[in-house]
């Protein structure tokens, strides 16, 4: 069955085992980032292995097993000694191929691996179990108690809640300033604005638009969590006075239409929220919306759409981030292809009234109005 004399086969070959070694490649590489190791050769090219652990404050022998794990992984290869270095010593130095320079120096790889790591790699042991269920079973590697990760996000572990943070922001930022541009074209920087940025978390987003629109107001509606923590934090103070929050779970039947603050505001935003609930959630989140706003309204909405992106590197980041909302996140939900996306606006009474793709690395931004305003 396998026709060992085809073409390519010790390639194919190879290709799987380096998939079923995978766990390990990748710890070995985390190893060699979080050491500092992978730096120090990335900077001294040609370097010894037993130089490299000195300068990573490794031991030899711990180098040399890391090393001998990412030679063949293409992270490193074997040159010859440095000059200098083949003084009485014997064998190979060791520098990083591309793939290695961007784990040291690519901010968006860096954000995807230390996502990977410090949130994801312990609860991806569940995923069966995850699938099976239809619920988040890999948040037992935080805490068997959580039901979903939104509300306990300023609980994670420091290295979690620092690389969770980092892959949210990392993505959301490179299509910030293009969204902002699009959004003021449509409304004049004279006119004073109000801002309900939904799902808005850490009021990142709103922060920028206030900052765009000197004369806006903003409101940020999320979870109690997020809104309690708005007063604290000091990277909102210069938009302090103009930024107010109000509380909503959306997975219950809580309406905006219930918070005067939210209702009747020119622009509803958000920004890669649809994405962290199911369809039939969606939907109802979307409907919710449209009946606290007015038909001069306009929802933005902010989505990397799975199946429209230029490149395959993003359409890789953005499946593996599917697979995370289904074990870590919330059980059930994923990125949305373009199709699904749009017939969910449909369901919720939207019509499309502009779309504005690849901003950014993978995200495309709609702007929605409810479907009786003309």
């Amino acid at each position: 069955m396998l026709r060992r004399n085809r073409p390519n086969y010790l390639e194919t070959l190879e290709s799987a085992q380096r998939l079923a070694f995978a766990p390990l490649i990748f710890q070995a590489a985390a190893a060699a980032l979080r050491s500092g190791l992978l730096k120090v050769i990335a900077e001294n090219p040609g370097i010894s292995s037993d130089e490299a652990a000195g300068k990573a404050g490794m031991t030899a022998y711990a180098a040399e097993v890391v090393t001998d794990m990412l030679v063949p992984a293409g992270i490193l290869e074997r040159t010859a000694l440095a000059q200098g270095e083949e003084n009485g010593k014997s064998g190979h130095g060791l520098k990083t191929t591309p793939t290695g320079d961007l784990l040291v120096y690519d901010e968006m790889t860096r954000a995807n691996f230390f996502f990977s790591e410090s949130v994801c790699y312990a609860g991806l042991a569940f995923t069966r179990e995850a699938l099976a269920e239809g619920k988040p079973a890999g948040l037992k590697a935080f805490n068997p108690g959580w039901k979903t990760i939104y509300p306990h996000l300023p609980e994670l572990p420091g290295e979690a809640r620092s690389a969770w943070f980092g892959f949210d922001h990392w993505h959301s930022d490179q299509a910030y300033g293009a969204a902002l541009d699009i959004l003021a074209r449509m409304f004049p920087q004279t006119s004073p604005l109000t801002l309900v940025d939904i799902g808005g978390n850490t009021g990142r987003f709103s922060k920028a638009f206030l900052l765009r629109f000197p004369e806006a107001k903003a409101v940020i509606a999320d979870l109690p969590v997020e809104v309690d923590a708005l007063p604290r934090r000091p990277e909102l103070a210069e938009v302090r006075a103009r930024l107010s929050g109000v509380a909503i779970d959306w997975l219950t039947p809580d309406e905006l239409t219930d918070r005067p603050q939210a209702e009747g505001a020119d622009l509803y935003w958000m920004s890669q929220f649809l994405d962290c609930f199911s369809e039939t959630e969606a939907v109802s989140i979307l409907t919710r919306t449209r009946r606290a706003m007015t038909q001069n309204s306009r929802l933005a909405v902010l989505e990397p759409i799975v199946d429209e992106q230029r490149h395959r590197a993003a359409e890789l980041s953005l499946a593996a981030t599917s697979l995370y909302f289904t074990v870590l996140a919330n059980g059930n939900s994923k990125f949305f292809n373009g199709a699904e996306l749009r017939r969910i606006f449909a369901a919720a009474g939207f019509a499309i009234e502009s779309e504005h793709p690849d901003l950014g690395v993978s995200h495309t931004l709609f702007i929605l109005r409810p479907e009786n305003a003309f």
